[in-house]
């Protein structure tokens, strides 16, 4: 997946990444990663958001309460979300 970000000189940047992790004032994080190949046919392409990290492959059960959140999803208009992590 391709990202473009704006940097601190207002200049926009383009990256081939597999993640983006957002951190948060508040220090909780939001990832947003490639869709998997689970997607059915009739979907269009997107991404999949994590509420906290995506859980890493093996993790113990502490880990992962440790580092998942749930998500809220607040609509501002019918073209925009604000989505934010909840601690359980």
């Amino acid at each position: 997946m391709k990202i473009e970000f704006k940097n601190s000189a207002g200049e926009n940047q383009s990256l081939d990444v597999t993640s983006l992790v957002i951190t948060l004032s508040n220090g909780e994080t939001i990832e947003v990663s490639d869709e998997g190949q689970g997607r059915p046919p009739h979907l269009s392409e997107g991404v999949t958001v994590w509420g906290g990290r995506m859980p890493r492959e093996n993790a113990t059960l502490d880990e992962l309460k440790a580092s998942t959140r749930t998500l809220g999803i607040y609509p501002l208009a019918a073209n925009t979300l604000n989505i934010f992590p909840l601690k359980k």
